[in-house]
């Protein structure tokens, strides 16, 4: 019998229900050959990864250093930055050939980190990036890409606008809404060292997730990190 590919989720923050989320992705990822295993303390799952390493590592989680008044009844109990020994375990596991995979709000996370961004392909940006309400967000995948062969699909969620990406990061689709009508990337793909990464700017709740298309995209793009390879 195939041994099954270890896979951790770090969950948790504010204003999303990251335990029903993070139990939709386990799901739709187990057709893969892939247990999963929600942790709660980012701290100890970042740094684990030194010593524990696993096959496939997914953010979902809101969790970073909260300024503005906005989060003061939060800030106390949600705050996080993660610490030099975190931010290197995360680092040498993406070099070395780890595969990760962020999960709408990963983008938001470690605000203090200025490499995160780079290790993710792309981030939320303070005074800039936003998002309509849920609503309807139509999304359509770019030609000769590792999802070209997925059909377009229109998911109620949130739609990030205006992040930043990196130079090397390859946009996979994009999405519209009628508060947004210019196309934003919210499927991309990116590579750090050896490893591979692929961020999803939607997921916004499980309904999303298990979208028939959007929980075939996030197999298909979780394959790609896995192995390096389109899916057959």
């Amino acid at each position: 019998m195939k041994k099954p590919l270890t896979h951790l989720i770090l969950a948790g923050g504010i204003f999303h229900d990251f335990a029903a989320t993070s139990a939709a992705l386990a799901t739709i990822l187990a057709p893969l050959g892939i247990q999963s295993r929600i942790e709660w303390d980012l701290e100890a799952g970042l740094a684990g990864l030194a010593e524990s390493p696993v096959d496939l590592l997914t953010i979902n989680a809101l969790r970073w250093e909260m300024i503005g008044d906005k989060y003061d009844p939060y800030r106390d109990a949600e705050a996080f930055s993660p610490s030099h020994t975190a931010r290197s375990a995360l680092q040498n596991y993406l070099t070395r050939g780890g595969a990760l995979l962020g999960l709408h709000t990963a983008s938001i996370c470690f605000s203090s980190w200025p490499e995160w961004q780079s290790l993710l392909g792309g981030s939320w940006v303070w005074g800039s990036s936003w998002h309509p309400p849920p609503e309807p967000v139509t999304i359509a995948f770019g030609a000769n890409t590792i999802l070209s062969h997925l059909p377009s699909f229109t998911v109620h969620d949130e739609l990030y606008s205006e992040l930043a990406l990196d130079p090397d990061t390859t946009v996979l689709a994009s999405g519209v809404s009628d508060a947004m009508v210019t196309p934003q990337p919210v499927i991309w793909q990116h590579q750090v060292g050896q490893g591979r990464v692929v961020y999803d700017a939607l997921g916004h709740d499980s309904a999303s997730l298990n979208h028939a298309t959007h929980a075939q995209l996030l197999r298909d793009a979780t394959h790609w990190a896995l192995h390096g390879e389109q899916p057959s």
